[in-house]
């Protein structure tokens, strides 16, 4: 399924704006949404992807949104290695995915990483194919953590879990041959939320932080998505409120889920951007989508960090949409991912 998608990704940008069946989609600031993203996001619409029925279970939705996105599932890379590990967690365990390329060595480079899903939902096997391009394309171990999913197991549970996978890592970096002094923590939209935290949380403890942090499209202040008088007032929330596959009421439904405690959500280990103090984290890869009600906040995030003498490289990939990274059978979500990995390099 995934060679016809991107098989159909590859016809020329009119054709595609036209089994769209949409005008080319445009925002503020001179944005134009790429014509394979268009009708990615077309069809997603038209098939309700991530719709949240209130009729159905979140256990169902779950399931539902897992088989939607089954057009983007990519074959494994041969190139990769893989190992599925449990690690304790209480009186529960939890699955640690290990990603090998070919010729790592002890002394490379390693990362743990966060997946999105809204808090709720996806699964380690939902970014197999992100997390192999990332171990591939810059030769490091990638650690794919199943954290237990809200509301079942709400705030601050799945971000303890998270904390204490990047801590299990690095306990056994030497029997995982790895650097212990380079692995780094990084994730995707709540994935991204939970791994700002995790720095933050690791800071105050006066514990060993990551080497860097990937934050991509993150989510940084949950209760943003509440109120159009909010005193950060972000424009992304307001301009794609709607009609796109995450809008203001997925950011209310997924926040709620994670954190019931509307007063928790101003805590800076669920909302890492209302932070009093955000000097003395690691060096960060901040990426944004243009077509995201994320947007702004990720991109106020960058700010924070940067103004705290963190450093910070900040991209906004500005023709595409939230949850990009996942759905790479298109040349310019291809090219992003690339550029999400050379830029993250840099600070390995």
């Amino acid at each position: 399924m995934y060679t016809l998608t991107k098989w159909l990704l590859k016809l020329p940008d009119g054709l595609l704006l036209l089994l769209s069946g949409q005008p080319q989609m445009t925002a503020s600031g001179g944005r134009k949404m790429d014509p394979a993203n268009q009708l990615v996001l077309a069809t997603s619409l038209r098939q309700q992807t991530l719709f949240i029925d209130p009729s159905r279970s979140v256990p169902e939705l779950r399931e539902w949104w897992k088989q939607q996105l089954k057009p983007f599932a990519k074959p494994p890379l041969k190139s990769v290695q893989k190992r599925d590990m449990a690690m304790p967690v209480g009186e529960e365990t939890i699955p640690i995915r290990e990603y090998t390329p070919q010729d790592v060595d002890a002394t490379s480079p390693a990362l743990v990483y966060l997946h999105g899903g809204g808090f709720t939902a996806f699964e380690i096997d939902t970014y197999q194919g992100f997390c192999e391009h990332i171990a591939h394309t810059l030769g490091i171990k990638v650690y794919s953590v199943g954290y237990r999913l809200a509301p079942e197991h709400p705030y601050p549970t799945p971000l303890d879990d998270c904390c204490a996978a990047f801590a299990w890592v690095c306990r056994h970096a030497d029997e995982l041959g790895l650097d212990p002094s380079r692995i780094s923590i990084g994730g995707d939209s709540a994935g991204g939320n939970m791994s700002a935290a995790l720095c933050l949380k690791l800071r105050d403890a006066g514990a060993a932080l990551p080497r860097a942090q990937l934050l991509i499209y993150p989510s940084t202040d949950l209760s943003s998505g509440f109120s159009t008088d909010h005193p950060n007032a972000f424009p992304s929330i307001d301009e794609f409120a709607e009609g796109q596959i995450i809008t203001r009421a997925h950011l209310k439904w997924f926040g709620s889920q994670y954190v019931p405690d509307r007063a928790q959500m101003k805590e800076a280990y669920a909302s890492p951007l209302l932070a009093e103090d955000h000097s003395g984290l690691p060096p960060a890869v901040v990426i944004t989508a243009g077509f995201d009600p994320l947007r702004d906040e990720a991109r106020a995030y960058a700010d924070r960090l940067t103004e705290a003498g963190v450093s910070t490289q900040y991209k906004e990939f500005s023709s595409l949409g939230h949850g990009f990274v996942i759905a790479d059978a298109s040349a310019v979500v291809l090219e992003a991912n690339n550029t999400i990995c050379d830029l993250f390099q840099t600070i390995l």
